[in-house]
């Protein structure tokens, strides 16, 4: 049966006001012979399912006849609608209508052997025969073709987004997947570098420490003997100090400021000694560990190496605090010292000012800073020598003092000298080329040697400074230079 026969069956079956029965379903319906509808439904219906029923005899043409039912289940498809629908045409002139009037005792005698046949619609579903009630518990329903078109188009589009949504999630987790794929090949690469790696290194350590442990091993241990020796040494007379002050508190409960200090002091040192003493216990003990593991011929662990380098790398860490200490302690004391022999060497200064030291001394104060005037008044000599030389040389000389003194003038340059910056004038400088023009090397010169003198001496103040200096030699004096040249001036005096 075509698409066009069903929707004309539809249609009969709209004019009729009757609804098809969903899922499409067929009644083949006789008396007397239910075998007879097996046949029928065997033969055009190869295959799909029925069910049989009946129904009490009823009085057909004053005969007593009872009623038998095959029930087509055709499914929901379209081909099971096109199959009902065969109905019509496979029982023409014995359909429903014929059936009802048989029933009604209406037809002719003949007819208890003619099998019936028609595609069930809403009537019989309706009913109250055993056709309708077992339609109604199998929870069929009447509807028209237009509404299972439309509730099969709602599913398709339905079916339609989730098909969508399975490729989409299917193409995700394809990516998704790849990736991991990716991930896991670089990590297995990863794995296997690493594992390289460590068994290089493994081989390296196994090669390498059992010769670094035994080199100088027994020495390293009669050093660390002799060091916790000697710290146990400090210990106990440190506890025998404690002990005779404790012994002494007893007595006298009132110690001085100064006594509680050593106290306090005398308890830290005890504290810090025996920790030092229990760490050097347990690094004596885990190399001593570390040996006999070497020894038995046993391949240090990873654990081993990392003891091993903890430990030296606390023993390097006390010994650069020793270091540290010792360095700081010595720089105090030399900045001590420094100022202290500057006090001294000042106090001497003021001590050979006040003595009578003639100009031709040895030993005696110069004045760093101070611009040497004899060369500018020979060069004025020989520059103005019949026109008052010496005025003009007094107002070189005061106008140089100034200039000396001038901080915005900074006639230095800094070069290397042996790996360090060094502050030397600049011969460059404009004032200095002007002077050494006009007046000549000597009083270019001299001025250098202030400016080199005040650089050194005063670079902020710029102002000339007393020093002990020795004039034979032309340099600074030392101090044991200054005290003996002094004890000389006394005996001379006496």
């Amino acid at each position: 049966m075509s698409t066009n026969d069903v929707l004309m069956a539809d249609a009969e079956a709209h004019e009729a006001g009757e609804l098809l029965v969903w899922p499409w379903t067929g009644i083949l319906a006789m008396t007397d012979a239910a075998a007879t509808l097996a046949v029928h439904a065997h033969r055009l219906f190869s295959g799909v399912a029925t069910t049989a029923l009946q129904e009490e005899p009823k009085p057909i043409n004053h005969h007593h006849c009872q009623q038998h039912f095959l029930l087509l289940h055709f499914g929901k498809s379209w081909s099971g609608l096109r199959d009902a629908m065969s109905l019509a045409a496979h029982f023409a002139g014995a359909g429903r209508a014929e059936w009802r009037r048989h029933g009604d005792g209406d037809g002719e005698g003949t007819a208890g052997g003619v099998v019936f046949g028609w595609a069930a619609v809403e009537s019989d579903l309706l009913g109250g025969g055993a056709v309708a009630r077992f339609l109604r518990e199998s929870g069929a329903a009447a509807r028209s073709v237009e509404d299972v078109e439309k509730d099969e188009a709602i599913g398709a589009a339905k079916l339609a987004a989730v098909a969508g949504e399975y490729e989409r999630r299917e193409g995700f987790l394809a990516a998704k997947n790849e990736e991991m794929v990716k991930a896991v090949r670089r990590m297995a690469e990863e794995i296997s570098w690493l594992q390289d790696e460590l068994k290089e290194l493994k081989d390296v350590a196994d090669s390498c420490m059992p010769e670094i442990m035994n080199h100088g091993a027994d020495e390293e241990n009669e050093m660390l003997r002799a060091a916790l020796d000697e710290i146990k040494g400090e210990i106990e007379l440190c506890v025998e100090r404690i002990q005779e002050l404790k012994e002494c508190s007893r007595t006298d409960q009132h110690y001085s400021r100064v006594e509680k200090e050593e106290m306090e002091a005398i308890n830290a040192k005890v504290i810090q000694l025996e920790k030092q003493l229990e760490q050097k216990e347990a690094q004596e003990s885990a190399i001593c560990l570390l040996n006999t593991k070497l020894q038995a011929g046993e391949n240090l662990r990873m654990e081993d190496y990392q003891q091993l380098i903890t430990i030296s790398k606390e023993c390097l860490e006390k010994r650069c605090e020793r270091f540290q200490n010792a360095y700081v302690d010595l720089t105090r004391r030399d900045h001590l010292n420094r100022d202290e022999l500057q006090e001294t060497r000042q106090e001497v200064i003021k001590c050979v000012e006040s003595m009578m030291i003639g100009d031709c001394t040895v030993i005696g104060i110069k004045r760093m800073g101070q611009l040497d005037e004899k060369p500018l008044h020979y060069a004025c000599k020989r520059k103005y020598r019949d026109d008052n030389p010496e005025e003009k040389a007094a107002r070189l000389v005061s106008s140089w003092q100034e200039e000396l003194k001038n901080k915005s003038w900074n006639p230095f340059t800094t070069i290397l000298v042996d790996g360090e910056e060094k502050d030397v004038v600049n011969e460059e400088d404009p004032k200095l080329t002007q002077l050494r023009t006009e007046y000549g090397d000597s009083v270019c010169n001299a001025v250098k040697v202030a400016l080199r003198e005040l650089n050194e001496y005063s670079p902020q103040g710029r102002h000339a400074v007393n020093e002990l200096w020795n004039f034979r030699e032309g340099r600074k004096a030392t101090m044991a230079e200054v005290v003996k040249y002094i004890f000389g001036q006394l005996k001379t005096s006496r």
